[in-house]
């Protein structure tokens, strides 16, 4: 058996198909398909239950499946060990974030300390990318929930009160301050629910008693900008991903003292890894 035939099973196991393993592997899918018809006739075995639509493991599948896993994780460690060797010249980091305001300054300081450390930041909601964290597709998730799982380390990162931003020509746009009564009577263009921002306002607004006049649900911030630009309603935003526009103006909500958090979080299993306790050194260093 050799370890390209173990790293190819476990991608298709992982990844749930022959074709996405490929990807994932950069190989073609008929040189995944060879590497497990070789294991397998090697043993007498069969790993997985193939269909039309999905492959499955079978109960000896299962099994070498955590085997496959520990050796995979023996072979992460390995070179962590040649990085922290190397100093730190060299490695990658993977940072996913709901929001990039929130992490940019610390990148930029681990950045200036580990100029040759490569770093990819992706985006996406806090529920995806804590699923790309227990799946090692990244290191870090920007989060605005702390997950309540043992599994993770977790550092508070921000602290922000929400705001309102209306289009330029709104008659709020001169007022400094509003209430939470004027903008429930005002027309809303709000985040999808299950948003943080979405979570904290309806929170609020529950408190109030009174209900919304109108509201367009939007999915994504750029969305709302947008939305709110054309002139749709109010939107409602942290004062930390509030980004200057002239075509709209930013006003604090009088009322509602509830902060926005966000939160660093990394896998507890994974903290020995010297990428990782690099940046957290970053993020505790500026507390």
């Amino acid at each position: 058996m050799r370890f390209s035939q173990l790293k190819t099973f476990y991608a298709v196991a992982h990844w749930g198909g022959f074709s996405k393993a490929a990807q994932k592997l950069n190989i073609s899918q008929p040189a995944v398909s060879d590497h497990i018809k070789n294991l397998e006739d090697t043993y007498g075995l069969c790993l997985f239950t193939r269909n039309s639509k999905k492959v499955e493991l079978t109960e000896i599948g299962r099994k070498l499946f955590v085997l496959a896993e520990k050796m995979l994780e023996t072979e992460m460690a390995a070179q962590d060990l040649l990085t922290r060797a190397s100093g730190l010249n060299e490695g990658h980091l993977a940072v996913g974030a709901d929001a990039l305001v929130h992490i940019l300054p610390v990148l930029s300081k681990f950045r200036a300390k580990y100029p040759n450390v490569q770093l990819s930041v992706s985006t996406g909601n806090s529920k995806s990318l804590i699923t790309k964290l227990e799946r090692l597709e990244i290191d870090f998730a920007i989060v605005a929930t702390n997950p309540a799982s043992k599994s993770f380390v977790s550092h508070l990162l921000s602290q922000n009160n929400l705001a309102a931003m209306c289009a330029t020509d709104n008659p709020l746009a001169k007022q400094k301050a509003v209430s939470l009564k004027t903008l429930l009577q005002s027309p809303l263009i709000l985040r999808e629910k299950g948003s943080q921002t979405r979570k904290i306002f309806d929170k609020a607004a529950l408190k109030t008693n009174l209900s919304t006049s109108s509201v367009i649900e939007v999915e994504g911030r750029e969305a709302v900008r947008e939305a709110v630009a054309a002139g749709l309603g109010i939107g409602i935003v942290s004062t930390a991903e509030y980004v200057d526009d002239s075509r709209m103006k930013i006003i604090q909500i009088s009322d509602l003292n509830e902060q926005m958090n966000e939160w660093i979080v990394c896998l507890k299993s994974r903290t020995n890894l010297h990428l990782i306790s690099a940046l957290l050194e970053v993020v505790t260093s500026q507390k």
